[in-house]
């Protein structure tokens, strides 16, 4: 018995992980296919970067000297390997090696991200709860409309407004983000309350499920506290939705975060990335989207193991799901 658990558990983490490396095979191929479908050509960038005129001879030399005149299918595996390996080519406009710089801002986006997705799952979890306990009560109504009203804001606005109120109008928090505590509580206090204003409402529905299920009526008729059904028995069911919407905001918020980051001037991966869009600067964006996409279905792997741990069923009912 144990024996065909142990089979059944590796077969199933062993279809994740090959269905993620499908995926990231796939999302390779669509990032290096980037520099083809975009129509300026890479080699004249970086000609011109160079304060070059991009004749057509040079354009010929600097492509068979980088490799560039080989079949795409070659190149696309020579790409892939040296991105294995490491080696991410260099920016365009700075020449700087992309690993070195990606390296270099993506902590600070990791940060903003973790941390924002810790305060929004908190403030979320306890919010969604109380909403469902009480529910149709006056603070039940009054969450839904405050989170009506974030909902319904892009974030950008939301972001704006609160530079302007609490930088520009009362000169709390400095315009420009900086590295630090101080730094981080304007950008991860919009990512939380855009976040969240989502998500209670999402948790609410869940716990409120729970509650409206035939064993919370036995609980009650075998007088079991309410507390205790509440944190025992509801809470536990709930876990699993709630670790998945975890995953979700997670790949969410490490998709905002670019935006924010931007208008926050935050020194992350994100803004990192825009500016590279923005100046056309091929290898920084193959990287950038590459890079995102391993984070995010890591995170999601690490959910989906972490919800079959918690609750053993997932498995057969996600069994043959891609990530």
């Amino acid at each position: 018995m144990i024996e065909n658990k142990v089979k059944e558990k590796t077969k199933f983490f062993g279809t994740k992980l090959l269905s993620v490396l499908i995926i990231v095979f796939g999302l390779t191929f669509i990032a290096f296919c980037l520099s083809y479908l975009c129509p300026s050509d890479p080699v004249e960038l970086q000609i011109e970067s160079m304060g070059m005129v991009p004749t057509e001879e040079l354009v010929s030399a600097t492509k068979e000297s980088l490799g560039l005149n080989r079949p795409f299918i070659v190149q696309y595996f020579s790409w892939l390997w040296n991105f294995i390996c490491g080696d991410m080519g260099n920016s365009l406009l700075t020449g700087k090696p992309v690993f070195q710089e990606i390296m270099l801002y993506l902590p600070n986006t990791l940060i903003l991200t973790l941390t924002s997705m810790v305060t929004t799952m908190i403030f979320s979890i306890i919010l969604g709860v109380i909403c469902a306990v009480n529910v149709n009560s006056v603070f039940d109504y009054a969450v839904r409309v405050i989170t009506y009203f974030f909902a319904s804001f892009p974030g950008f606005f939301l972001a704006l407004l609160l530079l302007y109120i609490f930088s520009i109008r009362y000169n709390l928090f400095p315009v420009i983000s900086t590295v630090d505590a101080k730094g981080m509580i304007l950008p991860v206090s919009l990512l939380t309350f855009t976040m969240s204003a989502h998500y209670i409402r999402q948790i609410r529905a869940i716990v409120l499920e729970q509650l409206n299920r035939d064993y919370v009526t036995g609980c009650k008729a075998r007088g079991i506290p309410a507390y205790v059904i509440l944190f025992r028995h509801v809470l536990k069911n709930s876990l699993v939705p709630i670790i998945t919407l975890m995953g979700i905001s997670f790949g969410g918020l490490l998709g905002g975060s670019a935006i924010v980051e931007n208008i926050f001037t935050w020194p992350g991966l994100g803004k990192y990335a825009l500016s590279a869009i923005q100046k056309l600067d091929y290898p920084i964006i193959q990287s950038y989207v590459v890079w995102m996409a391993l984070i995010y279905l890591a995170v999601n792997l690490l959910v989906d193991v972490f919800c079959v741990i918690v609750n053993p069923r997932v498995q057969n009912e996600t069994e043959g799901s891609v990530v």
